[in-house]
Formats: structure tokens, sequence, C-alpha cells
């Protein structure tokens, strides 16, 4: 008798959840998910996204590390400062138009007229002249002990990032080695 009415109440349990699985006729039905190509480029691109973050990150720690070493007095600091900010405001107006020149470019599909492309060009060539200026200001700014460790520094890290690039160009050999054999197989 136990056995007849739980083999009843599990056909039952069954049925309803078939029922309830089913979608009524005026609804549509659930989207669809997504290929499995499309979710391995989402995930390329966030990893990429987060590499480039990572990066950024990566490069202001080096330069505040660089700028610790080389044992600035408050003086420069301040004076630094006010070259930074003096920099940044003087390229103000460059940056801005060139955001909307780039702007532009994005709502027009990707292309802009001659003028414009000229326009950027020159934008993006008085922002550089405007970044070497603030450069050598800064380094106008240092003594000659802090110029020759600051130029050791830059050696270092030129010698890792060659390393750091080495290393990179081992590991693409290594995916594509296994990509052959598994292609192999």
């Amino acid at each position: 008798m136990k056995r007849a009415l739980s083999a009843a109440l599990l056909t039952l349990a069954a049925s309803f959840t078939a029922v309830a699985q089913e979608t009524p006729a005026g609804q549509p039905p659930p989207p669809q998910r997504q290929g499995a190509a499309e979710q391995r480029g989402a995930r390329r691109e966030m990893r990429r996204m987060r590499g480039m973050r990572m990066l950024m990150r990566a490069r202001r720690h080096e330069h505040a590390r660089a700028l610790r070493e080389l044992n600035l007095s408050t003086q420069q600091i301040e004076r630094m400062r006010t070259l930074r900010q003096g920099a940044f405001e003087s390229t103000r107006q460059q940056r801005e138009e060139l955001r909307g020149l780039l702007g532009a470019r994005r709502q027009a599909g990707g292309a802009l007229t001659e003028a414009q492309r000229a326009r950027a060009k020159q934008l993006r060539e008085e922002m550089h002249a405007a970044r070497l200026r603030t450069r050598d200001e800064v380094l106008a700014a240092l003594n000659a002990d802090q110029r020759t460790r600051l130029e050791q520094l830059k050696a270092e890290h030129k010698a890792r990032r060659g390393q750091l690039r080495e290393r990179r160009e081992q590991l693409r050999q290594r995916r594509e080695e296994l990509r052959q054999r598994r292609q192999q197989q």
C-alpha cells in the first residue's frame, strides 16, 4: 500500500514538473544562450581589458617607486606637481577637441573627413610637444645625482621589459606547438 501510494505521488510530482516547464501559448520562448564562440570571444575581451588595467596600474606603481627612489625634496615634489598640473591645464582644450573628433568618428562609423584627420594629427602633435616640454622641465628640476639614478632606473626597467618580452614569446611558441599537436591528433 505504501509503495503504491509513493509511486502515485512520484508520478504526480513528475507530471507537475513537466507541465511547469512548458511555456504557455501566449508567451515567447526563453532567450537562447550564447554560442560557445561568442562566449569565448567575450571572455577573451574581458581578459584583454583586465590585462590593460593591470598594466596601467603597474605603470603607475613603477613611476611612484621611481620617484621614491630619487629621494626628492619637498620643494622638488611641489615643483613637479605644479608642472604636471600646469601641463594638464594647458592641454585641456586640445584634449577636449580631440575627444570630440574621436566621438564624431565613432558616430560616423569610423570615418573622418580629411580636414578632421589633419586637425586630429595636429592636436596629437601639440599634446606630444607639451609632454616633451613638461618632461624637460621636470628633468631640469632634478640635480645631477638624481638624473643619473633616474637613468639607472630606466635601464633596469628596459632590461626587465626585454626579459618579459622574451618570456612572452616563449609562451606563445609553446601555445602554438600545443595547438599543432592537438590538430595532428
